[in-house]
């Protein structure tokens, strides 16, 4: 009986050892700041660049003057090099468009939203970001 006891402790033993399972580390809430941070920082770059004209801002100005892939290109522009992003634009409650030099999320992107007062139009500006290159 307790041979059998035994033979049956070292074979529970040994498929334990054998067989693993691989649980995935969950994703850090870091990550998900750190993405966040750099779309807001993109933000305040993008609002904090002077414009030629009377407008607010560039990124105002070249809102007025129809220009939303350079509007776009402006807030990507200000992502730091390990984040990439796409842009999203919509005026008043029109549906949102991707506009800019964006690519394809590489796996887990964040979305970050404003609203952009603009000659009577309120702009819904969208910034999808993701890591890159040993960002995460």
């Amino acid at each position: 009986m307790i041979e059998m006891i035994t033979l049956f402790w070292l074979f529970f033993m040994a498929t334990t050892f054998v067989i693993q399972l691989q649980v995935p580390d969950p994703e850090s809430i870091a990550s998900d700041s750190a993405l966040h941070l750099a779309a807001e920082d993109a933000w305040v770059i993008a609002l904090s660049i002077n414009a030629s004209g009377d407008a607010e801002s560039s990124l105002h100005e070249l809102l007025v003057d129809g220009q939303a892939n350079a509007a776009c290109d402006l807030l990507l522009d200000g992502l730091p090099k390990t984040v990439q992003g796409n842009c999203w634009l919509a005026s008043d409650s029109g549906a949102a468009n991707r506009y800019g030099s964006g690519a394809l999320p590489q796996g887990r992107s964040l979305s970050n939203h404003h609203l952009l007062h603009v000659n009577g139009s309120i702009w819904t500006v969208s910034l999808q970001v993701w890591h890159v290159g040993g960002g995460a």
